[in-house]
């Protein structure tokens, strides 16, 4: 894959990317043998059957709010306070946790469809940081 010097590098590359249509996505694994599919990645052997037989996939990043919660006390700089955490039930259907991105916005996100994006996080140097968006 080329890569663009006008786009910050991502953050955890081994985790996400852009598909084919610059979408974000997620990196996980799908077994050939039963077709459990997780995330995230990992070779030791197929959480549902034990199998060694595990194919990197591409999962679309969309799917639907599970149960969030918002943070509002963090030792690190960034995500600065407050920042919410959801858990999401991915369309291809591995549960994910990440960063959802609303902002200081307190709210009820549970059973809302969100999709992935990836934005700018950090001055020096910047990176990209995968997030859930809220759907309209």
């Amino acid at each position: 894959m080329k890569t663009n010097p006008s786009i910050p590098p991502l953050g955890k590359p081994s985790l996400c990317g852009w598909d084919a249509d610059h979408h974000p996505m997620l990196k996980g694994v799908r077994c050939t043998a039963c077709g459990e599919v997780a995330f995230p990645p990992q070779h030791y052997g197929c959480e549902r059957c034990g199998s060694g037989a595990l194919a990197d996939v591409e999962l679309a990043a969309q799917g639907v709010v599970l149960g969030s919660s918002q943070v509002h006390i963090h030792t690190q700089p960034e995500p600065a306070v407050p920042f919410t955490v959801a858990e999401v039930r991915l369309d291809a259907g591995p549960v994910v946790r990440a960063l959802l991105d609303v902002g200081p916005e307190a709210g009820d996100w549970h059973g809302r469809r969100v999709h992935g994006v990836l934005k700018e996080r950090g001055q020096d140097p910047v990176v990209l940081e995968f997030r859930f968006g809220v759907a309209a």
